[in-house]
């Protein structure tokens, strides 16, 4: 009895603990939840009054003596608990838990069969199976590798910088060249974009006069246009002060009361050429550069002459205009009512509509005198399709 008193009041000794049900070392305390040698679960199992599977070494003596023997006629042995089942809790233990009654003899049941504890533990606490540590490769054997020359690489040049020249940063000192705004160093402004303080007068001081140069200027070449005016109308004269009206003046065109020449081919007067139509021409009815050959018109009273449009060739076509020879150098002579004869040279472009500036006052006639030609031939005669006079506009014009 003393020894079974002291088994009662240690309940942390292997005989009142639980077994690990998958190795069997007894847990260290009671109650404990997880065995300290393989980590299995130990609640899951029977209590510690339930003797667990034995270990090798520790399994207990066969008993051979005839008293120990089963009784046969105790009729047949009761099956075994299944795994699980719990037993009456030990001595001590706070544990609740119900205890079942001893399984009977087996009886079919209706449901599906029940999964052993261990499919449960498995899916409570799942525990990697062991397996055997697989040794890493070993590299095989191979050749040394043939050493290989690295490619050059291509490098561009660099371009060289030139050099700057110029102002000295304010900040830094460093030459800047004149497009920049910024120093191409430390980045400060170049020049300075502030913009003056206004400056005033300050009490009791008399502004300043604001002096402008420009308009002085203006009024300077105001008055020199001025004398100049006055002075070429006081030297110049009439001649100078006509030019200005003959320049600005309205043209109006001026229609000859006559027209003759010096010969005419056969169906090519002299009127044609002031018929108003640019189909129609005057020929001088001679091959060649008909060179002598005039064409006049007379005008009924003075007129101011300013302009003379000349068409030459049969047409102002160029394609019809080289049918016939057309003039290229000539001679104007215009007469005014006081008799006195104006003579102008001019010389022409081959084809097409030009004018020819005249100016002259008080004119009473004006005849044309041939000297050259365009494309002249032994068949071809210098031919004009129209002439055209043009005089200053008068009140009742």
């Amino acid at each position: 009895m003393p020894d079974q008193h002291e088994t009662d009041d240690m309940p942390n000794t292997p005989a009142n603990t639980i077994p690990c049900p998958e190795c069997g070392t007894p847990a260290r305390q009671h109650g404990q939840s997880f065995c300290d040698s393989c980590g299995a679960f130990l609640r899951w199992d029977t209590p510690a009054g339930t003797p667990g599977p034995a270990r090798p070494g520790n399994a207990p003596a066969a008993d051979n003596s005839p008293g120990s023997q089963p009784e046969a006629d105790a009729g047949p042995a009761a099956p075994p608990a299944p795994a699980g089942v719990f037993g009456p809790p030990p001595a001590g233990s706070t544990d609740t838990t119900v205890p079942l009654p001893p399984a009977g003899p087996a009886e079919p049941t209706a449901g599906p069969p029940r999964p052993s504890d261990t499919a449960i533990r498995s899916l409570l606490v799942p525990v990697p199976e062991g397996s055997e540590p697989v040794a890493p490769e070993t590299p095989g054997s191979v050749l040394p590798g043939r050493p290989e020359a690295a490619r050059p690489r291509v490098r561009q040049a660099a371009v060289p910088v030139e050099p700057e020249s110029g102002a000295p940063c304010p900040s830094c000192g460093t030459p800047n060249a004149p497009r920049r705004h910024f120093c191409r160093s430390c980045a400060s402004p170049l020049r300075d974009n502030g913009a003056p303080a206004a400056e005033g007068p300050y009490a009791g001081q008399r502004p300043r006069l604001h002096r402008d140069r420009t308009r002085w200027i203006a009024r300077a070449v105001g008055i020199a246009a001025v004398v100049g005016l006055v002075v070429g109308g006081i030297f110049g004269g009439p001649p100078a002060a006509r030019a200005v009206q003959d320049h600005f003046a309205k043209r109006v065109p001026v229609h000859p009361t006559d027209y003759s020449a010096s010969h005419s081919a056969p169906k090519q007067a002299a009127k044609l050429a002031f018929d108003g139509y640019s189909n129609t021409w005057w020929g001088t009815g001679y091959a060649g550069d008909s060179a002598g050959q005039w064409l006049q018109a007379d005008f009924g009273q003075p007129t101011d002459l300013l302009n003379l449009l000349i068409t030459p060739g049969t047409s102002p076509r160029s394609a019809q205009a080289a049918e016939q020879a057309r003039p290229m150098e000539f001679d104007l002579v215009v007469n005014d009512s006081a008799g006195k004869e104006h003579v102008m040279h001019r010389r022409i472009n081959d084809g097409g509509v030009q004018r020819i500036d005249v100016r002259v006052r008080d004119a009473v006639k004006a005849r044309l005198v041939l000297r050259s030609a365009y494309g002249t031939g032994k068949k071809r005669q210098v031919a004009i399709a129209e002439l055209e006079f043009f005089g200053r506009s008068t009140g009742g014009q």
